[in-house]
């Protein structure tokens, strides 16, 4: 099985009681084609995260940038 992972940043928030993230293009209403088939677009860097942080937490209070771990696996 093929499979590779790498680091980003997400603005996690908690939404009935469940953890959700927020990502790059929650701010833009138009996703590139690209990426139709991610449901969170991750920022690069964690300052770019920083600077969304404080519009997002107009809407949720404990909203947070948080580090997270993506992996990709295709199956044979």
């Amino acid at each position: 099985m093929l499979s590779k992972s790498f680091s980003a940043w997400a603005i996690s928030i908690r939404q009935d009681g469940k953890v959700s993230f927020i990502g790059r293009y929650w701010f833009s209403p138009e996703i590139p084609v690209h990426l139709e088939g991610c449901r969170i677009a991750l920022f690069d860097t964690r300052r770019l995260a920083r600077q969304h942080l404080p519009d997002v937490k107009l809407s949720y209070k404990s909203a947070r940038v948080r580090r997270v771990a993506v992996f990709i696996e295709v199956a044979p």
